[in-house]
């Protein structure tokens, strides 16, 4: 256990082994922040590019639904995570391996494009290439967040993960309203597959940056678990009614958002005519609110937990999705709305999920259930996100009309997935942590 305690006094640590210095956790809450910014604040200010990527590259519904998928195979994956961990035996050499994969991926997706722009007629080839890479680099991330929740889980005691989550994540939520508005203001003025490969050059250089900074950061021993193995002791519990909860809340969550985000760049290119630099301000109301939800839910989650605050903002979020079918009546103001309520989902919403997942989940092996837990989860979004490009092609110029508009065939699939993404709240109130049971 020597590298458990090095640079730390015994004072310093808790039996669990996690770090009570405040200044230590401080410190390393800002590293991770920054850190964060390389490795996943760029990756959402991609989201609405990937559209006009596939789109440059000649790809239809059925390759927007292959690309939304991508996020779900960062969860489907997360496995990957667990065997580094308990093959590297330290938090710090698991995750910089999994930035390795992200430098890799995107330099997959710079050669894509610049395929695309040496020899034009190559661009079945190309969109290929590039949707493979975008899967390896939600691969990539889905393995560092993973490493991450475990590294975090091990580092931080449980009464101060929403102060240190919601710093870490408000530090994030900046960068993530600076790239998705800087990636949108490229694609506006430059919507070139040449533009578009240097930006995924940058993505790959600073994931470079991101392994120097994670070095820098305090090192715990992961208590690992195996998936499969004779002694019940060394593998995780299957029976464990909380982690099946779990699974099911996030089947429902994952599985409605993904699909809705797979065609809400797509509605608002189509329906409103919007370009990328619109569309990329429109997305960034989301980080802006974060900012404020951010430092709030952290406070309020050190002292009653996660699992209230998880639910409230999670039944919230999904009745304001019905914003998107609204929009045929109140037009762009109701996703003006949308996303300025959709402030209390995005980090918040993934702070708060993750901190659940360390509170109800065992120490020993806390990876291993959140890869586990995040496999059926990446597999359920992945078939969503495929689903939703059948289902849009399938329906096709479908309208109705009702109360003096035209619906199409927008308006109805983000209704579905309204109704989806609402049943997640059923698990929540079935499963509590121990520390609500007592």
């Amino acid at each position: 256990m020597s590298l458990e305690k090095k640079g730390l006094r015994p004072e310093q640590v808790n039996e669990a082994g996690q770090v009570t210095d405040l200044s230590v956790l401080k410190r390393d809450r800002i590293k991770f922040g920054v850190a964060g910014i390389m490795y996943q604040s760029e990756e959402v200010g991609l989201g609405p590019i990937h559209t006009l990527v596939v789109r440059l590259l000649g790809g239809g519904d059925i390759a927007l639904g292959l690309i939304a998928g991508a996020g779900a195979a960062g969860s489907f994956v997360q496995w990957i995570g667990a065997v580094l961990l308990r093959r590297t035996g330290s938090n710090k050499r698991a995750m910089c391996w999994a930035l390795a994969g992200g430098v890799f991926f995107g330099l997959v997706l710079f050669l894509s494009l610049m395929m695309k722009a040496m020899k034009p007629e190559w661009v079945l080839v190309a969109l290929t290439i590039y949707i493979i890479g975008a899967y390896g680099l939600a691969s990539a991330s889905g393995v560092q967040n993973n490493v991450e929740s475990s590294w975090i889980g091990d580092l931080v005691p449980p009464n101060w993960l929403g102060s240190f989550g919601g710093v870490k994540w408000i530090i994030g939520s900046l960068g993530m309203l600076l790239f998705t508005l800087l990636f949108g203001q490229v694609a506006e003025l430059w919507p070139t597959a040449g533009a578009m490969a240097w930006m995924f050059l940058f993505v790959a250089l600073s994931h470079v940056v991101a392994i120097f900074l994670i070095n820098t950061i305090t090192d715990r021993v992961p208590q690992t678990a195996k998936f499969v193995a004779s002694d019940a002791g060394e593998r995780i519990n299957y029976r464990n009614m909380p982690l099946w909860c779990y699974i099911w809340f996030y089947v429902a969550w994952a599985g409605g958002r993904t699909a809705l985000l797979a065609f809400s760049t797509a509605y608002m290119i189509d329906y409103f005519g919007f370009g990328m630099g619109k569309i990329a301000l429109l997305f960034s109301l989301q980080s802006v609110v974060n900012l404020v939800m951010l430092f709030i839910v952290g406070k309020v989650s050190d002292k009653i937990g996660s699992r209230k605050p998880l639910m409230a903002i999670s039944g919230f979020i999904a009745i304001a999705m019905l914003l998107w079918p609204a929009s045929a009546w109140f037009g762009i103001g109701a996703l003006i709305v949308y996303q300025v309520l959709n402030g209390a989902a995005g980090s918040t919403h993934n702070m708060l999920a993750i901190n659940y997942s360390l509170e109800i989940f065992p120490a020993k092996g806390r990876a291993a259930y959140i890869a586990f837990s995040r496999a059926f989860i990446g597999a359920t979004a992945l078939a969503a996100s495929v689903a939703a490009g059948v289902i849009m092609k399938f329906i096709g110029d479908w309208q109705m009309e009702l109360c003096g508009v035209t619906l199409n065939r927008y308006h109805l699939f983000f209704f579905g997935c309204t109704v989806f993404t609402a049943s997640c709240i059923l698990p929540l109130l079935i499963a509590r942590p121990a520390s609500e049971r007592k």
